[in-house]
């Protein structure tokens, strides 16, 4: 429809028209209703008015095609990317996962790209085909789909499918409107459908078998889950040899009206409101669990130890802030968590590296990392390792504030690493401060339940270190009965 500034433009336009015309070379105005009739009536017509108007109805408006919107790959490792077909509406998306914004933007509205742009930085083409389709301007998402069809063929390679809100008969009108590539359909995900069926999502491949699909539900949508949950025992491969082909992800205290990786905004320092720590939480696990079906389906794969070990090289060994950033995206952060040290931002960032982590007058010069164990996921790596160094600088990141002592410290420390691609994203470093306290006779352990350097001891060898020295009541349970 026409805002008040097109209605007036469309006025002006008319009256031009009018004005020009005469009896014997009338004007001849076609209008649709609803689109130009809204302004026709602000104009006042007499029966001496040199026009001819016709106003058709708007569902004999010509019905365009919509070109999907295009987001290239942004990962220059990643020569022949795969496809992700995107189905969402522009309005309803804030930054959702895509935090890979300019941290000092402090405006609530971000543009449908940059929500969109999370995928291209994992390393995919992303086709936006805007959904719900709203019949107005000529938008009709059958033809936007078939428009998908000749792109997605055009781009070649696998695909995969996301949808936000999918209502079962749209999810119908899809299975028809893509033919041409539907082999190379390699993978499903879909953010709370709106609909209590489960056939409808469940496509099939002409070879046999399900797509393999993932289903991000909020909890409230009992029958939803109750119509999947056969489905997902059925198709669950009994070997234990092979992955499930439909998984289910229910999470609690999500509202439904709206896929809840649209309700993010993008990081600011402006104040705003704090975000629904449920939402934060379902969207962080459903981005995982779905980067783990894509990466399996369709890559790309990301050797995600060697960036981190080159990380680690350039803070500690080469102690090079550059060099240190060149491994992270463009707006990182990082979170020492008991000192809240750290930086959010490339300046930020290079600022705290540059003057505050890797110089010799921070970072004592025999720093030892040493690893314990190490988990790599789809997206992250959680590294167990233990901090040993003397006490010679001020550690601003560790112990801010606190001069040297000269002490030996050595304390467990476990890093929660998040990639974008092939960059990391963010750092959250975890630590035991009171032990840190303890060994620098900072803290009075006496009537306290910490320890000092036992914690480290018993991380790189628990049989050899007793356990439960802190618990004074232990002595109470010796000789009882274990059994149930």
């Amino acid at each position: 429809m026409l805002d008040a500034c097109g209605q007036l433009c469309m006025v002006m336009s008319l009256e031009f028209l009018l004005h020009h015309s005469s009896h014997d070379k009338p004007c001849i105005i076609v209008a649709y209703k609803g689109v130009l009739s809204t302004a026709l009536e602000k104009l006042k017509y007499s029966e001496s008015l040199r026009c001819l108007l016709t106003i058709l109805p708007l569902d004999l408006l010509p019905q365009m095609p919509i070109q999907p919107r295009l987001i290239s790959n942004a990962v220059p490792s990643v020569v022949k990317p795969t496809t992700l077909l995107i189905l969402v509406d522009d309005d309803s998306i804030g930054s959702g996962w895509c935090e890979q914004v300019p941290i000092h933007a402090s405006s609530d509205k971000i543009e449908w790209h940059l929500s969109l742009l999370q995928f291209s930085q994992e390393g995919y083409n992303v086709l936006h085909v805007k959904y719900p389709s709203v019949e107005e301007d000529g938008y009709d998402l059958r033809q936007a789909l078939l428009k998908a069809d000749e792109e997605v063929s055009k781009l070649g390679c696998d695909w995969a499918l996301i949808t936000y809100g999918l209502s079962a008969v749209d999810a119908r009108a899809l299975q028809f409107s893509i033919l041409s590539p539907w082999n190379d359909l390699k993978a499903c995900i879909h953010f709370c459908p709106n609909t209590t069926s489960a056939k409808p999502f469940l496509l099939k491949k002409k070879s046999g078998g399900y797509i393999p699909s993932v289903f991000h539900i909020p909890a409230s949508q009992e029958l939803l889950h109750a119509a999947l949950v056969p489905h997902t025992q059925a198709e669950q491969p009994n070997n234990g040899r092979s992955h499930p082909v439909i998984s289910l992800f229910t999470y609690p205290l999500v509202p439904e009206k709206c896929p809840f990786p649209l309700m993010l905004n993008a990081p600011s320092r402006a104040a705003r409101e704090t975000v629904c720590p449920h939402i934060r939480s379902a969207t962080t696990l459903s981005l995982t669990r779905t980067l783990t079906l894509l990466r399996r389906c369709i890559g790309p794969y990301f050797d995600l130890e060697s960036v981190w070990e080159e990380h680690a090289h350039y803070e500690f060994v080469e102690r090079d802030a550059q060099k240190t950033l060149s491994t992270m995206v463009s707006e990182p952060y990082v979170n020492h968590i008991s000192t809240l040290t750290g930086g959010m931002g490339r300046q930020d960032l290079l600022r705290f590296y540059k003057y505050h982590f890797t110089g010799l007058d921070t970072t004592p010069p025999d720093t030892e990392m040493i690893t314990v164990s190490r988990t790599v996921g789809t997206d992250r790596i959680i590294d167990e390792m233990i901090f040993k160094c003397t006490h010679t600088t001020e550690i601003d990141y560790f112990l801010p504030g606190i001069p040297p002592t000269g002490k030996k410290l050595e304390f467990p420390v476990v890093g929660i690493v998040a990639f974008r691609g092939d960059k990391m994203f963010f750092e959250h470093i975890y630590w035991d401060q009171a032990s840190v306290l303890v060994q620098l006779d900072l803290l009075d352990a006496t009537n306290l339940p910490v320890a000092g350097v036992d914690v480290a001891r018993k991380v790189l060898d628990p049989f050899g270190v007793p356990s439960n020295t802190l618990l004074a009541r232990w002595k109470t349970s010796e000789g009882l009965s274990t059994d149930s």
